[in-house]
């Protein structure tokens, strides 16, 4: 009895190699509000610069070394090949059995018999030897001494001109505020107009910004990659940032230093405005809480009170004057929650409340245990503070 043959299939995959890596290329060149290679500042497109121009001196030097690379393994396949092709003529002389063929010993010293072939042929191996050590030893001037000597002084120069124009100095009319890193979100100051916030700063386009970083626990890691690098946060310890916006529009910023369990999901959001839109927020932020006017509105304020949220949080106007956690005085204005991570809707904000570890694992907000009525009431009247 034979065994069955069994047949071994093939199963094509779903996408081709190509096709993945041309999807992946392709989604590198989106337009992601934190793409590095969209800057939106002078800082950031001089960093951007300079990434270009190490990227292409590198992609020169790994070009340069495969073909260096590549040249002896071609000269050797192709003299194999002639070798291959040549056919060796063989010259033997009739000799005695004690001797050559006029009757002398066989033995001779070494080196003594030459082979003619050999002999033909050495002084043209000579010359080919000196071509190739001549050519090493230009290969070892060229690519090893003067080639990444040239190199690391353009890097060197180019560095040197993008760490002047990136420079965290003082400019005339800059925008001063202060932001702190807190585990896992940022307090966002404006010292000049008494505004407090939190994980969303707002600027004027075409004016230069200058933060003033602090932090209350551990490091983190301010970045808003199209508008300038990554400064440190430090216990202790003040750091600057400066950049210039010359665009409008919403911009991803994040901590880049892992700090604890949601280091990943410590977003921070900077909308660029024109200097009027700016000014006008600035004035609604600086302007204390209205009195809510709904009674479940004006119920859902003692339920603020009371539970514990203004040991937490401020509400200025009222009696709320905590500072361990973000500023609600415009809460209803910010467009997200739980440091920019959730949108800022009524069936986020329920959530938040009552459990927030669900929308963001390792916040210190803890639990709140609260009636039905009672929650609604809160979150009405948190929907007041525009």
């Amino acid at each position: 009895m034979t065994s069955p043959t069994i047949r071994r299939r093939w199963v094509r995959p779903a996408l081709p190699v190509p096709a993945v890596l041309m999807a992946a290329m392709t989604s590198a060149c989106t337009s992601a509000p934190d793409r590095t290679t969209a800057p939106a500042s002078p800082q950031a497109s001089d960093i951007d610069g300079l990434w270009t121009l190490s990227l292409w001196l590198g992609t020169a030097v790994w070009l340069a070394v495969m073909a260096l690379l590549a040249v002896p393994l071609l000269r050797s396949r192709r003299q194999r090949r002639q070798d291959a092709d040549a056919s060796p003529e063989t010259h033997e002389r009739p000799t005695s059995s004690n001797g050559d063929e006029h009757g002398r010993s066989g033995w001779a010293a070494p080196g003594a018999v030459i082979d003619e072939p050999i002999a033909a042929a050495e002084p043209d191996t000579r010359a080919a030897a000196q071509a190739d050590e001549r050519v090493r030893s230009r290969l070892l001037w060229i690519g090893g001494i003067i080639g990444p000597a040239v190199i690391l002084l353009l890097l060197l120069v180019a560095s040197g001109r993008v760490g002047a124009s990136t420079a965290h100095i003082e400019r005339p009319g800059e925008l001063v505020i202060d932001v702190t890193g807190h585990m896992f979100w940022w307090e966002v100051h404006y010292p000049d107009h008494d505004v407090t916030t939190a994980n969303e700063i707002h600027v004027p386009v075409d004016r230069p910004v200058r933060l003033r970083l602090h932090s209350e626990d551990v490091i983190h890691s301010f970045w808003i990659p199209r508008m300038h690098g990554k400064i440190d946060t430090i216990p202790g310890q003040e750091n600057w940032l400066s950049f210039e916006p010359t665009e409008t529009g919403t911009f991803r910023g994040a901590c880049a230093e892992f700090c604890g369990i949601a280091h990943a999901q410590m977003v921070a959001w900077l909308e660029v405005q024109p200097e009027e839109d700016f000014d006008a927020w600035i004035e609604q932020q600086a302007a204390d809480a209205a009195p809510p006017e709904a009674d479940s509105a004006q119920l859902g304020e003692r339920v603020f009170i009371e539970a514990g949220c203004a040991a937490c949080h401020a509400v200025r106007g009222t009696e709320a004057i905590g500072g361990v956690g973000p500023d609600l005085t415009h809460l209803a204005s910010r467009q997200t929650l739980a440091s920019g991570i959730v949108p800022n809707d009524r069936e986020h904000l329920e959530e938040l409340i009552i459990d927030p570890w669900a929308v963001k694992p390792g916040i210190r907000m803890p639990p709140t245990q609260l009636s039905s009525e009672e929650i609604e009431a809160l979150l009405d009247y948190l929907e007041t503070l525009e």
